[in-house]
C-alpha cells in the first residue's frame, strides 16, 4: 500500500515540497542539494555559456540526486529561436551524454522538439511537463519516447481531462511545476478521471519513475 504522504512529483519549483519531488535547479545550489533534482537552462534565457553549463552538468552528475536534465526546450511565444534550439540542442546532447532524460518545455513547438530529441537524444525518455495542449495528445503518444506530465491545471481544464482518458497510466507522470495547490489534490482528480483507486494510480506512477528516472 502507497503512503498518501510520499507521492512522486515529476517536476517542482517548490525546493521545501514533501513530496518525493524532481527539484528544478537552474545553478549549483550554494549548500545541500534536494534529495532529487533536475538542471536545465529554459529556452527564454537568452544570455547562457555553454562551458558554464557543461561544468554545472558535472558537477551534479556526482550526486546521484542528478535524476533528469530540463526543463529545456523550445517556446514560440520568445524571441530568438535560432538561440533558443542552439541551447535545446546542446542540453540534450548533455542529456544523451549522462543518460538521463529530458524534461521538456515545449509551447507550440511539439513538433520540432520531438525532432531534435530524436537526432540528439534518442536513448533518453523525453517527458513533457506542464503538458495543457489537449488537441495534441495523440501526437505526443505517437512518439514513443514520450511521457506525459500534467499539473494541477487538469483540476479545472475539461479539455484536458478529456484528453487524458487517451493517455494510459504507463505513460504518465503528475507535478506541481510553479502552481500552489497540493500535489495530493491533482492526484485525486486524475484517479477519479481514469476510474482507478488512488493507491493505484501512486503505484503506477511510483513504477514510472523508478523505470524512467532510473533511481532507487
Amino acid at each position: 500500500m502507497s503512503d498518501l504522504q510520499n507521492l512522486f512529483d515529476a517536476h517542482t519549483h517548490h525546493f521545501d515540497s514533501g513530496n518525493r519531488s524532481v527539484v528544478q535547479l537552474t545553478k549549483l545550489p550554494d549548500e545541500h542539494s534536494p534529495n532529487y533534482f533536475s538542471f536545465g537552462i529554459h529556452p527564454n534565457e537568452s544570455a547562457f555559456d555553454f562551458r558554464e553549463i557543461e561544468h554545472i552538468c558535472e558537477q551534479l552528475n556526482r550526486n546521484k540526486g542528478l535524476l533528469a536534465i530540463g526543463e529545456i526546450g523550445l517556446d514560440k511565444r520568445y524571441d530568438s529561436p535560432e538561440k533558443q534550439e542552439e541551447l535545446y540542442i546542446f542540453q540534450l546532447k548533455i542529456a544523451s551524454k549522462l543518460h538521463k532524460p529530458v524534461i521538456l518545455h515545449c509551447v507550440n513547438s511539439w513538433d520540432r522538439c520531438r525532432f531534435l530529441h530524436e537526432k540528439h537524444a534518442p536513448n533518453t525518455a523525453l517527458i513533457y511537463h506542464g503538458f495543457n495542449k489537449a488537441s495534441i495528445t495523440e501526437q505526443v503518444l505517437n512518439y514513443p519516447k514520450s511521457m506525459i506530465s500534467i499539473g494541477e491545471s487538469i483540476i479545472s481544464n475539461q479539455k484536458l481531462q478529456n484528453a487524458l482518458l487517451q493517455i494510459p497510466l504507463e505513460r504518465l507522470f503528475l507535478e506541481t511545476d510553479m502552481g500552489n495547490l497540493p500535489l495530493i489534490d491533482t492526484y485525486r482528480t486524475v484517479a477519479e478521471i481514469k476510474n482507478v483507486s488512488l493507491h493505484a494510480l501512486i503505484d503506477q506512477l511510483d513504477q514510472n519513475a523508478k523505470r524512467i528516472f532510473n533511481y532507487e
